[in-house]
């Protein structure tokens, strides 16, 4: 996984571990962390493998069920 330093994807993604970040608007930046992750296969496996985990521990369908139910019933609790 390859995103932007700015917004929700810069949150997400973990530059290192679960992928890289670029700068937005540098197309080099860009250039430079695809072919990163094409020359060194073994890395991008690895951050596949644990951006895989990291989406099964906290954003299936059924992890995002579970947080808005506890959401709604803060709000009607609160």
């Amino acid at each position: 996984m390859i995103a932007s330093k700015l917004g929700a994807m810069a949150e997400i993604v973990e530059d290192g571990v679960t992928g890289l970040h670029f700068e937005a608007g540098n197309a080099n930046d860009l250039a430079n962390k695809v072919h990163c992750l094409q020359s060194q296969p073994e890395l991008c496996k690895r951050m596949g493998q644990q951006a895989r985990q990291v989406y099964l521990d906290k954003y299936t369908p059924e992890k995002n069920y579970q947080h808005l139910i506890t959401i709604y019933q803060t709000a009607l609790n609160g």
